[in-house]
């Protein structure tokens, strides 16, 4: 259910195609493009080295922007990531950075496809120039006034971005010139909340208490809305419940089930509020408000959806530790049902704190301060319990992996239990390692891996021509892209070393498989076309050879 209210805020209208609100010399659009699928990391302030080239100058930041939205109208994908990027939102509360600049950006074209067809050759491509405005001035909205601005700056990183007063006053700005129409020759940004707007009667613009009578009409639709899906999830993880307590036979009251389930219902009334609430068009001050509020009731309503997730685990694992013959279970049920609880809180509590903005980074060194300073004073007496905790939760490795360990001890796991764990060596005899032992050792588990590393060193004569080394080279490319089972990002083909007997070409490649035996017969099946390879251009293999020079003597010459 949560998933179709999502699509349903989610459904965008794919506009026809763009007319770029652009005036360009040829010359100076010749050899530009956007990426098509660069990504602006949300977190952060950071830009990849080709976005930062098209944020060289005002002018190019402005190109940039115009194409990214051109991009948006026609329907293409990554538009949105290159728009936000070309504008300056440090001063953007980091919850709500990627919501703004998306909104930021469709108000700011909007504004510009009324404002006046822009021509790039009119703007400086000075890269150390000064802040460069496009408009700045006073709009009267009802009875009030606000000084707007669209302006490009330098920031702090060397990027040029549509300045920060930008952000702030594009809202007003952009209510200020909405009921204009686009300049001609522009498409316009049009998605399903603009033609939604359309057809709203015009007291829904009016203001009433700090919001407008269109965005109380909202909060209340989404109210509605929202427990609608809190009803919902909440009677359907019931039903779930009940079904699955009936089944395993589980002992749990059914006057508990329903009430058990209000986190869940919670959880799903938050989550529909933080996707509902952005489309209501607040201001960012306001929007930065309803969104922390909603960080900080999921986080809440998450931790208390873990923790009944864990109750319900727990009665599981409580009753199949009841029929087995061996007690250690009996006590470890219960002893990981309450450490996974402390764990889930103190997550939800971090997550909490960082909605908050507090400093999570010195909150986790004061906890690994006091979890030093507790192992320290009782290290002997719990040594080997959380060793076999951190065992059986981390779970490094499986029954049937191969582990390489420390000391040069490796073998297949066939056994783990609480104190110890064991494994067959290659010769076959059998190590039992204590758990708070092998806690602290690195485990290298051959098991885990996804793909398998095979490197070698083609040496060739010194005397093979260069055509045939290329050759040689390319067909090696050529052979790693046919095969399916090798990955292509990694691989390395590359003329490496001049030895003292050879030209040695580098070879890297990942198969990519988890089991040894299929790495073996790819290995072979790789090598037999790299031979192949070798034979049918005429590239020969080198071998360490030395060259011994015997002097002739001068029979001529008498001895005596």
């Amino acid at each position: 259910m949560i998933q179709s209210i999502a699509l349903f805020f989610l459904m965008i209208c794919k506009p026809s195609f763009a007319q770029s609100n652009l005036l360009v010399n040829p010359s100076q659009n010749s050899g530009l493009s956007i990426s098509k699928n660069l990504e602006i990391r949300k977190k952060t302030d950071e830009i990849s080295p080709e976005l930062k080239e098209k944020l060289i100058s005002p002018q190019e930041t402005m190109r940039t922007f115009l194409f990214a939205m051109d991009k948006v109208k026609s329907g293409g994908r990554g538009g949105f990531s290159e728009a936000i990027a070309t504008l300056d939102l440090s001063g953007i509360d980091p919850n709500v950075k990627a919501i703004v600049g998306k909104i930021s950006a469709e108000r700011l074209i909007n504004t510009l496809d009324r404002i006046a067809k822009i021509n790039l050759s009119q703007i400086p491509n000075d890269e150390k120039g000064a802040k460069w405005f496009f408009r700045k001035q006073t709009v009267s909205i009802g009875e009030n006034v606000f000084e707007v601005e669209i302006a490009i700056v330098k920031s702090s990183d060397g990027a040029w971005r549509f300045s920060p007063e930008t952000v702030a006053s594009i809202d007003n700005f952009y209510t200020s010139v909405s009921s204009l129409k686009v300049v001609p020759g522009v498409t316009e940004y049009r998605n399903w909340t603009t033609r939604f707007k359309e057809h709203m009667p015009s007291w829904t613009a009016e203001e009433f208490l700090i919001l407008k009578k269109g965005q109380w009409l909202g909060l209340i639709i989404l109210g509605f809305i929202s427990f609608f899906v809190f009803s919902t999830v909440r009677f359907l993880a019931t039903h779930y419940l009940r079904y699955k307590v009936n089944q395993k036979s589980l002992d749990f009251e059914i006057s508990k089930q329903f009430q058990s389930t209000l986190p869940f219902g919670c959880l799903a009334f938050s989550l529909t509020c933080i996707m509902g609430i952005r489309f209501l068009e607040f201001d960012v001050d306001l929007l930065a408000i309803f969104i922390r509020i909603s960080y900080i009731t999921t986080a809440v309503f998450s931790v208390g959806s873990a923790l009944k997730i864990v109750d319900y685990m727990s009665l599981h694992f409580e009753k199949m530790a009841m029929t087995t013959a061996n007690k250690f279970d009996d006590v470890l049920v219960p002893m990981l049902k309450k450490t996974t609880k402390v764990f889930v809180v103190a997550f939800g509590a971090l997550l909490v704190a960082r909605s908050l903005t507090f400093d999570v980074a010195s909150i986790l060194a004061g906890l690994g301060i006091g979890g030093v300073a507790v192992a320290l004073a009782a290290k002997d007496t719990i040594s080997n319990l959380f060793g076999s905790v951190t065992v059986i939760i981390d779970r490094p490795f499986q029954i049937g992996d191969y582990v390489c360990l420390e000391k040069n001890i490796e073998g297949t796991v066939e056994e783990v239990g609480f104190r110890s764990t064991r494994l067959r060596t290659p010769y076959n005899s059998l190590v039992t390692l204590p758990n708070s032992v092998l806690a602290n050792m690195a485990i290298d588990n051959y098991g885990m891996r996804k793909v398998r590393r095979y490197k070698t060193f083609l040496q060739i004569e010194y005397s093979t021509p260069l055509i045939k080394i290329e050759e040689f080279c390319e067909r090696i490319r050529y052979l790693i892209q046919l095969n399916p089972m090798i990955q292509k990002e990694n691989a390395i083909v590359t003329l490496y070393e001049m030895n003292t007997s050879s030209l040695d070409i580098m070879l890297v490649v990942f198969f990519i498989t988890e089991t040894t035996l299929i790495e073996l017969a790819e290995r072979h099946k790789f090598i037999y076309e790299l031979v192949k390879i070798a034979e049918e251009i005429g590239v020969k293999f080198a071998y360490p050879t030395q060259t011994l020079f015997l002097e002739k003597p001068d029979l001529t010459q008498s001895t005596l």
